[in-house]
């Protein structure tokens, strides 16, 4: 998705048409922004935990596949993930199991 905004001297705005909430690191942001799929931002996640050992980034992805679970596309998420190499796509089933088993209770 492509957004095209001015922000001036803000670092919380919400865009209304999706609802949502956006964050941005300095004072000002002209252009454009670049907005990522839920499942894209698992995977930046997942990827920070499993080469970085990332604690907080395993809570993260964690998370974020609990409280998106009937929105992701299994497919894509599995497609990336054989792609990429075997062991993030063998930490992703161990992790999607994990909020299966844990946080559905």
């Amino acid at each position: 998705m492509l957004w095209n905004f001015i922000l001036l001297e803000v670092t919380k705005q919400t865009v209304s048409e999706l609802d949502i909430p956006i964050e941005i690191p300095s004072d000002t942001l002209e252009g454009y922004c670049y907005v990522i799929g839920i499942d894209d931002l698992i995977w930046d996640r997942l990827r920070a935990s499993e080469y970085w050992s990332d604690a907080r980034s395993l809570e993260w992805a964690r998370y974020l596949i609990y409280s998106q679970f009937e929105s992701i596309d299994l497919t894509y998420m599995r497609e990336v993930a054989a792609k990429e190499d075997p062991k993030l796509a063998a930490r992703f089933e161990q992790e999607y199991q994990w909020v299966t088993l844990h946080m559905f209770k």
